[in-house]
């Protein structure tokens, strides 16, 4: 019988062996990237557009611009293009954030082709009906009311502001009036003069050269080498602010700052650091605030990067009652950890870890492909996998705590109650 007892046994990751890939240029300058993978006849192509909220001159416009492709075209309307789709086995999603639009289209080899000729309709000649302007348009107004009404969509959205600032495209969030200003004549103009911008291409599964021929020829059109990058003021709010709420019994904490790029040299370490104090189940956060205090059923410390700002954040929730003591005995714990080294055993349980969630996060193609795609659209090596292995094997308690004190002890940081 297996003794629960124990931990099972542990070991390095060693020549990992990373799937293939390789770069291409299509029609003479879009950066291309192919993870080929035969096992299945199954065809993933994202085409990722310079074309978010960044390059918008008013809210809410990239984001009813890449809704908008969908609903209808020179030859179909909304439901004919979801019917195609359908009927081929194919799926497309398209996402608008801040730095970007991401197109994605997901089909079996025996419909790529004729997949991608819709996706080119999709692309080219959009009809942008002025009907389901409006739907969208309502629908986003409902959305924005439910979600405000929630603490934890509150917090995280005024929290960007502190951050940021409120005029700055990672500070902004969208308003309900800003939805309902908007007209289509904007919409129609960003696309013409914004949305094809910059464009990188990533092919992943069953890709053969004539697929290949056929994203560059879907591509042909596009002749933009990319608008100049408009540049934003960041505007941040130290110290701590309280919102309260009428009728709210539950309250979310927010505490954070700008932090360093993801090409710092310091950045592997800082991520292990984090994950150390709050980034999984067995951190420093959750053991006090949940395990030993009763304070939260849950607390976490992550780190996000944007294309031009990275920013560490504490989230959390829990009853009014509990906020301040919350907030004071985060404080605690980051001192803590910043002073004294934590024990080996507990480094050594972090990277096990790591090492597990490593492993698991390259498990299947489209796994790898979202890693990759993330790598080739922020122009980093794939070294930086390595590097991020070697780093979670070789860490020292010691480092873990330099991070801490040089990264999260400054006293430039945020804090918010909503309650």
């Amino acid at each position: 019988m297996i003794d629960r007892t124990l931990a099972p046994a542990s070991f390095p990751v060693k020549n990992f062996n990373f799937r293939n890939y390789r770069k291409i240029i299509l029609n003479g300058h879009i950066e291309g990237l192919v993870i080929p993978d035969k096992q299945h006849p199954i065809c993933s192509i994202e085409i990722i557009f310079r074309s978010g909220s960044w390059f918008e001159k008013n809210p809410g416009v990239a984001f009813l611009t890449g809704k908008m492709l969908l609903e209808g075209n020179s030859t179909k309307n909304g439901e004919e293009i979801a019917l195609a789709f359908e009927h081929m086995g194919a799926h497309i999603e398209i996402q608008t954030a801040v730095d970007g639009t991401s197109i994605r289209l997901f089909a079996t080899q025996k419909h790529i082709h004729s997949s991608l000729s819709l996706l080119q309709e999709i692309l080219f000649t959009p009809s942008f009906p002025a009907h389901e302007f409006e739907v969208i348009k309502n629908l986003k107004v409902e959305q924005i009311k439910i979600q405000l009404a929630k603490n934890t969509y509150f917090a995280t959205s005024y929290f960007h502001e502190l951050l940021f600032g409120a005029t700055h495209p990672y500070g902004r969030s969208l308003k309900e009036i800003e939805i309902k200003q908007r007209s289509l004549l904007e919409i129609t103009d960003f696309f013409q003069l914004q949305f094809q911008n910059n464009p990188k291409v990533v092919l992943c599964g069953d890709i053969d050269e004539k697929i290949i021929e056929k994203t560059a020829l879907l591509l042909g059109n596009i002749n933009k080498v990319g608008e100049e990058m408009p540049s934003f003021e960041i505007r941040p709010n130290h110290g701590h602010q309280t919102i309260e709420r009428s009728d709210s019994v539950q309250a979310s904490l927010r505490v954070g700052a700008q932090t360093i790029h993801r090409g710092d040299q310091d950045i592997h370490k800082l991520t292990v650091a984090n994950k150390l104090l709050g980034g999984f189940f067995g951190s420093r956060l959750m053991k006090k605030l949940r395990e030993e205090k009763g304070l939260t059923y849950g607390v976490y410390s992550s780190i996000t990067h944007a294309h031009n700002a990275s920013y560490w954040t504490i989230s959390t929730e829990m009853k009014s009652d509990n906020a301040e003591d919350s907030l004071e005995t985060i404080h605690e714990i980051i001192t803590e950890l910043a002073q004294n080294y934590p024990s080996l055993s507990e480094v050594d349980m972090l990277k096990n870890f790591l090492r597990g969630n490593f492993l698991s996060s390259m498990n299947s193609i489209l796994d790898v492909a979202s890693i990759y795609t993330l790598l080739f659209v922020n122009d980093i090596s794939h070294h930086f996998l390595n590097t991020s292995l070697e780093t979670i094997d070789n860490i020292r308690p010691k480092d873990i705590s330099e991070m801490i004190q040089k990264y999260y002890l400054d006293s430039d940081k945020s804090s918010l109650f909503v309650r």
